[in-house]
């Protein structure tokens, strides 16, 4: 047998094809399910947009309300 992540019932081997793909398609599904948007998900995606905007707004301020520097060296800059 091939090494998956599946867990194949003790039965595995005495399964007919059709009953094997029955099973492979409801191991699927499962794990689609669990992957699935919950309550749980939406909140925390909902929190971290909130946090990127929150973050981007604070850069954008703090770049509007500092002057910009000019890039020319200064003499401490310099190497001696």
């Amino acid at each position: 047998m091939t090494n998956t992540d599946y867990n194949f019932p003790a039965d595995w081997e005495e399964m007919s094809d059709e009953q094997k793909c029955r099973w492979y398609t409801q191991q699927r599904c499962r794990r689609q399910a669990m992957r699935q948007d919950t309550t749980v998900g939406r909140a925390l995606k909902k929190q971290a947009e909130q946090a990127k905007r929150e973050a981007e707004t604070s850069t954008a301020q703090q770049a509007a309300e500092t002057p910009q520097e000019s890039k020319q060296p200064t003499a401490e800059s310099l190497p001696s």
